[in-house]
């Protein structure tokens, strides 16, 4: 009894999988060697493409926003 208790613990686990999935950013470089960020949308394509270093400081003065 205790392995389909397991089975069934494993198949409600992997329904929740099936919801849409983040957007998500990607490390690439440009021509020039500047570090990029390729935002993409929850299928998967490019949705933005961004300096590095101009996201990571928006980045840091959203958060230090929020902590005041």
């Amino acid at each position: 009894m205790a392995k389909k208790a397991k089975k069934k613990a494993k198949k409600k686990a992997g329904k929740k999988k099936a919801a849409k999935k983040k957007a998500r950013r990607t490390v690439l470089y440009s021509s020039k060697g500047k570090k990029l960020y390729a935002k993409r949308d929850a299928g998967g394509k490019f949705k933005d493409i961004q300096q590095y270093s101009r996201a990571h400081a928006a980045d840091i003065k959203r958060t230090a926003k929020d902590e005041d």
